[in-house]
């Protein structure tokens, strides 16, 4: 097996989820530390707050791997006494890089939305809106596939929020409709519902939404399954499953770890 250092690791990420994919002044990248130091264990997150820094530390890894970028707008300056203060003083003190891949991930082929189709059971998948064409190859954000059988609205909200594992689902429409092709968009789908109508979902998967762009949903006859921004916990271990396989290919010694914690920071009740 062969010791490997940080960026021998990203550079085989980025062979399936390049910089180049990623939507305009999306911050990816390295976002602390460095990576010309050998790493020996990976963390992957979706978010990085003080908890998942802390689960790193106790984990041994030294390279943590994210969806959501944890400096998401410059830093102005960096108090120590607060949050993130604090996560940035304990990655630099315990020498524990921090890399996010966001919006290139999304749109990777075998990315977020893929998996988030692969779990909802969806066939015949393309793509909702195209962002790159790159060779042979379209690019873009979202899926839209097709349901093994029909089922009502109702019984499709209740799929997702089983298949997805979330406590609860919004939905947007009648709930006796007839559900058969399903767009999906994980994170904040709002500006995606008229990109979805025309790829002919009759009903989109994602999260955050908007009251008025739900009712947007409503006019234009688009049915709205909402289960949450957290959903895009499925890259833990997609991302996980991939670069282990793709390591053990190389004869790369390093372990990928799945984070534990929960950082959803809604409580339903």
């Amino acid at each position: 097996m062969k010791n490997v250092n940080g960026h021998e690791i990203i550079q085989l990420f980025e062979e399936w989820a390049p910089k180049k994919l990623a939507m305009d002044g999306d911050p990816i990248g390295l976002h602390i530390g460095q990576l010309n130091r050998p790493v020996e264990k990976v963390l992957i997150t979706l978010d990085v707050n003080e908890a998942v820094v802390d689960e790193a530390i106790e984990l041994g890894a030294t390279l943590i791997i994210a969806h959501h970028p944890p400096l998401f707008r410059p830093a102005k300056h960096i108090w120590t006494d607060t949050p993130q203060g604090r996560m940035i003083e304990k990655c630099i003190k315990h020498d524990l890089s921090v890399y996010a891949a966001h919006t290139n991930l999304d749109i990777a082929i075998g990315g977020v939305n893929d998996l988030l189709a692969e779990k909802l059971e969806l066939t015949e998948l393309k793509i909702i809106e195209q962002t790159s064409v790159q060779g042979d190859q379209e690019y873009g954000l979202g899926r839209v596939g097709r349901l093994t059988s029909p089922m009502s609205l109702e019984q499709f909200a209740r799929f997702v929020k089983k298949k997805l594992d979330v406590p609860a689902v919004r939905i947007v429409g009648d709930k006796e409709r007839l559900i058969q092709k399903v767009g999906v968009l994980g994170g904040d789908g709002n500006k995606y519902i008229y990109a979805a109508k025309r790829a002919g979902a009759d009903v989109l998967v994602t999260g955050d939404m908007y009251y008025h762009v739900a009712q947007d949903a409503e006019a234009i006859d688009l049915s709205i399954v909402d289960p949450g921004h957290n959903v895009e916990k499925v890259m833990i271990q997609g991302v996980a499953d991939y670069m282990t396989a793709k390591c053990e290919d190389r004869k790369y010694k390093v372990i990928f770890l799945q984070s534990k914690l929960t950082t959803e920071p809604f409580t339903f009740l």
